[in-house]
């Protein structure tokens, strides 16, 4: 993946689709459990070739900022991290369509509430 704004943008956007996808839909929760490589491939995550994807379900111990999300993934050429915890911090449902569409999208202001979901206190 490279490290441009734009690329880094394109990837935030994908990864909190694929996160969700999961947090609205059984289906998806259980296709990421079950292959969490073809699920980040399936998002149009840059999955290395040969390389791994790690899932992490665990809360986490802090915010999952946007560049953590990026240097978990990139860190190791053969080991992808993808961290989708459990449960969205906030009820999706208190979200209406159009921030819900924004989200998907990876508008940069949005991403910042996305990114807070990420983390389970």
């Amino acid at each position: 993946m490279s490290e441009t704004p734009d690329a880094n943008d394109d990837f935030i956007a994908r990864y909190t689709t694929l996160m969700l996808a999961v947090w609205s839909d059984a289906e998806a929760e259980r296709r990421l459990a079950a292959d969490p490589r073809a699920e980040a491939l399936a998002a149009g995550l840059p999955v290395l070739p040969n390389a791994t994807v790690a899932l992490d379900r665990s809360e986490a111990d802090g915010l999952f900022t946007r560049q953590k999300l990026v240097d978990d993934w990139t860190a190791d050429p053969r080991r992808h991290v993808l961290h989708v915890p459990a449960a969205p911090m906030i009820d999706l449902d208190e979200l209406d369509e159009r921030q819900l569409e924004l989200i998907a999208g990876g508008v940069s202001d949005v991403n910042v509430v996305i990114v807070a979901c990420v983390v389970v206190a």
